[in-house]
């Protein structure tokens, strides 16, 4: 199956989803995608540099190391693994892949998606998506 057939199974399962997308942290390139409408794939074109700043900035390294002093998280799990952005009338959830912890897939949902079915139903398609890379 191609990164874009496993995308769009994914969309069709995400209450709501509108476009996915599939992101190399290492080069900041969309390495696949699938979009309802060309503003949508736009847009994942724009996110896929601001993933890697949302992943790996300075700011969020930062973050991290507070939660390690605190030992709220454990420092053999670096990184966090999913992270959820609300805009005005957007959901972005962003999931970080097991197999390949420099690839992130990226999910816009529109702001009327059920977020608890959202999230899961994007958890659920995440490993099809990776093993199609």
């Amino acid at each position: 199956m191609s990164i874009e057939s496993a995308l769009a199974s994914a969309i069709k399962t995400i209450p709501d989803c509108i476009a996915a997308g599939y992101v190399d942290m290492e080069t900041g390139m969309l390495l696949g995608v699938d979009a309802s409408d060309k503003d949508s794939a736009d847009a994942l074109e724009n996110l896929a540099i601001a993933v890697v700043n949302l992943f790996q900035g300075r700011g969020m390294r930062g973050f991290e190391e507070l939660l390690r002093a605190a030992d709220v998280d454990e420092a053999e799990h670096a990184g966090f693994g999913e992270i959820a952005v609300f805009s005005n009338d957007r959901l972005h959830i962003f999931l970080r892949t097991r197999e390949y912890p420099d690839h992130v897939v990226c999910y816009i949902c529109r702001d009327s998606a059920n977020v608890g079915l959202a999230l899961t139903k994007s958890h659920l398609s995440l490993e099809p998506v990776a093993a199609a890379v």
